[in-house]
């Protein structure tokens, strides 16, 4: 544990030295960066009260390596640099980042099961990855993308008696292909948009498998849940919509379907809760569940009580169907999962304020119902 401290502790220096070098040596073309930060919390009150919250900071530098932009990115344990889409010819661009992050990755420190949390089954996840990516726009609204990952996982810190994954390095090739019809404003991508206000219409798919160096049955052993094999594969599709529908009103649906094989918790999809960085289940607790064969679809109405004003307010229905929810090692076995929320997206020049509070839906597999949930978020456009 303490070689994986130090290892962490190292990469954390390296990359915050290189954020102060770059943005130093930039000072002089400063109208060419933007920066923005937001922090928020996710919790679950009822049954029980478990929570996990986040900060985060991000400044993008225009056309400052060779013509690609460059993102500094922080987020909670969290570090990523990357230069973003240089061109390299006619519709080909290339993006390059590192990305480090520390003791919590996948939310693996904290182990729900049927809605609830079990203590001893929870351990701490890091990793340093390499994300080259290219990218042909080879028509209007359509790209076809190449990622050539380079992971390298460790973990510590489990009960005794619950064994560890592999320390491991994993290549994670993906193919994917893109349409993207949006027309909302570029400013709706920044980090302090925890919840960016969509029209149009973006659709994506991609097939990936990860191949790992080091592996073995971990967690609870025998069990059948988390038994990789050395090629794990994952089929993934996504949607991504909204339109107005009067003055006053908008609607947003979002929907994600993802089909993997040989997986296991590590590379598994995360479900529950309602920040930004899940497929959102109200009233369940953030990453509740963990599945690799799922189909989710959310819907939203946004209603502005003010036309002339910003604010919004607006109620979300999301759910669908995963895989193993009770989390035994079932991965044949499917249950229905959903929620119903309450929202509001405040907006007051730079500043955002989100809240949502949440109920799920009552399903055979899960315990103590009902299950209740909020969201608190804040976000700035700093410069």
């Amino acid at each position: 544990m303490q070689i994986l401290r130090s290892r962490v502790a190292l990469l954390a220096r390296a990359v915050t030295v290189a954020l102060v070098v770059t943005l130093a040596s930039s000072g002089a073309r400063a109208e060419d960066w933007h920066g923005s930060a937001a922090a928020g919390g996710d919790f679950a009150f009822v049954p029980e009260v478990t929570g996990f919250g986040f900060v985060l900071f991000e400044a993008v530098g225009q056309d400052q390596v060779g013509k690609g932009d460059l993102r500094l990115y922080y987020n909670t344990d969290t570090l990523h640099v990357e230069i973003e889409r240089i061109p390299l010819a006619k519709s080909l661009e290339l993006s390059v980042g590192v990305r480090g992050e520390a003791f919590f990755a996948g939310l693996l420190h904290q182990y729900y099961e049927r809605g609830l949390r079990v203590s001893g089954r929870g351990f701490n996840a890091s990793y340093v990855v390499l994300l080259p990516k290219l990218q042909w726009h080879f028509a209007d609204h359509h790209t076809l993308e190449v990622l050539t990952n380079v992971r390298r996982w460790f973990f510590g810190n489990a009960d005794p008696g619950y064994l560890l994954p592999e320390d491991t390095w994993v290549f994670e090739p993906r193919l994917g292909y893109i349409y993207w019809s949006v027309d909302s404003p570029a400013e709706e991508y920044r980090a302090s948009k925890l919840f960016p206000r969509i029209y149009g219409i973006a659709v994506g798919a991609s097939v990936g498998v990860d191949v790992r160096s080091d592996l073995r049955p971990w967690g609870i052993v025998d069990d059948g849940r988390n038994d990789p094999t050395k090629a794990i594969w994952t089929l993934n599709q996504w949607l991504r919509s909204g339109w107005k529908t009067g003055d006053r009103f908008r609607i947003e649906l979002q929907e994600t379907f993802n089909w993997g094989w040989n997986q296991d918790d590590i590379t598994r999809m995360r479900v529950g809760g309602m920040n930004p960085y899940v497929l959102v289940v109200p009233g369940l607790p953030w990453s509740s569940n963990i599945s690799e064969r799922l189909a989710i679809a959310q819907l939203s109405g946004h209603i502005r009580p003010k036309i002339d004003a910003p604010q919004e307010l607006g109620v979300l229905v999301s759910g669908g169907t995963v895989n193993d929810p009770r989390r035994l090692g079932l991965l044949d076995d499917f249950g229905g999962i959903g929620g119903v929320a309450l929202f509001t997206d405040l907006r007051w020049g730079r500043w955002q304020v989100y809240a949502r509070v949440g109920w799920a839906f009552p399903t055979e597999w899960l315990l103590d119902s009902p299950h209740f949930s909020g969201f608190a978020g804040v976000g700035v456009d700093a410069f």
